[in-house]
């Protein structure tokens, strides 16, 4: 009998989660909808700039492909629009020739510092409204679910650096 209550009070965890996460990505694709539209970007183009690295190495077609679980013929779409508007540059590997690197062009990285500086602030806005104990609850959790889910944790690590670097330019 004890197995069923906890396999039921799990089953509510679970659903109570879906449901929030659910909110929490409308609240995010709202809030994100509001920027990328005001630049005149797709939903596409607006992720892909926000996933390039700001250094001058670039990041493999595949690997971005992967990351935001897109096929290559979408991304290769997508890009030949942000390389039309002067956003994005694609050069060849140095050690393989047919490699594909895309980077940000200078005008790429102020649109992509305006726009992670504006969600930033956003966020901050609603996390202000959380007690702050519950805030470090909530990333303990996310950050557990992501460790049991087998995140990337070179994808995490990668995201950090870029909020680091984004906010190093910030101040």
């Amino acid at each position: 009998m004890h197995y069923m209550e906890s396999e039921s009070s799990l089953d509510q965890t679970v659903s109570r989660f879906l449901d929030a996460w659910l909110g929490v990505r409308q609240l995010i694709q709202a809030a994100n909808f509001n920027r990328f539209q005001k630049a005149g970007l797709s939903a596409t183009q607006f992720m892909i700039l926000n996933t390039l690295p700001t250094d001058d190495v670039g990041m493999p077609l595949s690997q971005l492909a992967r990351r935001l679980n897109l096929g290559s013929a979408t991304v290769t779409k997508t890009v030949d629009s942000l390389e039309a508007r002067a956003l994005v540059i694609r050069t060849q590997g140095a050690s393989d020739r047919r490699q594909v690197l895309l980077s940000l062009t200078m005008e790429g990285r102020t649109f992509q510092n305006a726009a992670s500086t504006e969600f930033h602030t956003h966020m901050a806005r609603l996390f202000e409204q959380i007690p702050t104990d519950r805030r470090e609850g909530l990333v303990l959790g996310l950050e557990a679910l992501l460790t049991a889910g087998g995140a990337d944790t070179d994808a995490r690590g990668e995201a950090q650096e870029r909020r680091n670097s984004q906010q190093s330019r910030r101040q």
